[in-house]
């Protein structure tokens, strides 16, 4: 009398799992073609079309699940699994690549156990033998998007944290599975006495996973925006609005006991080189000239850090905390003299390269980024004026002027070059200490 109650109760289930599947894959499907629209706009943006697959894969798993007994199991249990397994792997690698990390293979394991274990007959021939391995799988799947995750610096670590219990949710769930798989040695899905609750638990956390990783994108997007509007997107450095932006942290952060020093670089003779090589030379110039200044301005003895950015055109300039005037022109003089001894080689074009500094100095409690700006554009017009490849330093209204008058990596012209320095500086240094004088 029981055993007809029991099939109605296991086939009511059967339904309820279908529907459920349906519901899922037709959610996950339409996701996958907003995704997808999404990348076609931008096709840099790889990672929207690691995750607009992986959700077509998965919907194309939930849609085989409503195919079976129509279709030949070939496809329904061993390919479409498969598939479920390999969106977990998209996903993964869709967060690595959203974060700017590489592509790794270790996420394709859970899809790799799948399919090796399916070719042994005693696994591929025994429901319950199946549902432990793509349980296991699934497990592992999940537990590697929840470490991907967690590892990344992804929106705020509370959206992260959420996003991967979410995860690991779905892990425990997969396990209880597993370990069902092994102890009550089902026959069918139906036979599974939780499948219902487990089902209508697996979509509430997959829909959740998508409200948390919306917010997740939308708040990498509004970073990205952001970021690209305070920086030079040739060169990568501050632009003037972010340079001024990041003074103001630069200033708080600083002792009070320093000056606050801006370097204003000026490439020589750059309209030559277009003119000669093109703008694509150019350009490739501004960005090597950017990378060798950066290296050192971020190497630079001092805490915190500098600021540097390209104001427009060929020059840049660097806000930097330092105890003297006598260290900020150090730092100009090891940049000028890197950037006169290291000929930049384009596609067979060699291009030698000087720039003009002028510098200026504020204390941290009288910072004024015009007026500092305006006084070391003093100082370069003077490094210009005096035949370039130099640095001149503005104090108050004395205008001080070092570097080379001869070829630049000569014996003589260190010589020379060394001579300048110590007398200008040493004529800054008496400055100082004597302002009347």
């Amino acid at each position: 009398m029981l055993r007809p109650q029991f099939r109605e109760l296991r086939a009511k289930n059967l339904l309820d799992a279908k529907t459920a599947f349906l519901m899922w894959s037709a959610q996950a499907l339409t996701l996958s073609l907003l995704l997808c629209a999404v990348w076609l706009h931008d096709r840099a943006q790889r990672h929207y079309l690691l995750f607009c697959i992986g959700f077509a894969l998965n919907s194309l798993g939930g849609i085989s699940f409503n195919l079976r007994g129509y279709v030949d199991d070939i496809f329904t249990v061993y390919f479409s699994n498969c598939l479920v397994l390999l969106s977990l792997c998209l996903w993964a690698n869709g967060l690595r690549l959203f974060e700017g990390r590489k592509w790794v293979s270790w996420p394709a394991i859970p899809a790799a156990l799948w399919l090796v274990a399916n070719l042994v007959p005693a696994i591929y021939a025994s429901f319950a033998n199946r549902l432990v391995v793509y349980a296991l799988g699934s497990a592992i799947g999940y537990v590697f998007l929840a470490s991907t995750l967690v590892s990344s610096r992804l929106s705020t670590p509370r959206y992260r944290h959420m996003l991967a219990g979410l995860w690991l949710v779905q892990s425990a769930m997969a396990l209880s599975f597993a370990l069902y798989g092994i102890l009550g040695h089902p026959q069918t899905l139906a036979g599974i006495p939780f499948m219902g609750g487990m089902i209508l638990l697996f979509i509430a956390c997959m829909l959740s996973t998508f409200v948390l990783l919306s917010k997740i994108i939308m708040d990498r997007n509004e970073a990205r925006l952001k970021l690209l509007s305070v920086t030079d997107p040739l060169t990568g450095a501050l632009n003037r609005r972010g340079l001024i932006e990041a003074a103001n942290t630069l200033k708080q952060n600083a002792a009070k006991d320093r000056l606050l020093a801006l370097l204003v670089f000026d490439l020589d003779h750059f309209k030559a080189i277009n003119d000669t090589h093109g703008h694509q030379v150019g350009d490739a110039v501004l960005s090597s000239f950017a990378e060798m200044t950066s290296s050192v301005i971020a190497n630079a003895r001092t805490h915190p850090k500098g600021l540097f950015g390209r104001s427009g055109g060929e020059e840049f300039c660097t806000l930097i905390p330092v105890e003297s005037l006598r260290q900020a022109a150090g730092l100009a003089e090891q940049i000028r003299t890197m950037v006169a001894n290291t000929p930049i080689v384009l596609d067979g074009v060699t291009v030698r390269l000087t720039v003009s500094i002028g510098i200026s100095s504020i204390t941290v409690t009288e910072f004024d980024f015009d007026k500092l700006m305006s006084q070391a554009d003093h100082g370069l017009y003077k490094a210009k004026a005096d035949g370039r490849n130099r640095t001149a330093i503005a104090s108050g209204e004395s205008v001080y002027c070092i570097g080379p008058g001869l070829e630049p990596g000569s014996p003589a012209a260190i010589d020379h070059d060394t001579d300048l320095q110590v007398a200008a500086l040493r004529r800054l240094t008496k400055r100082q200490l004597h302002p009347d004088a």
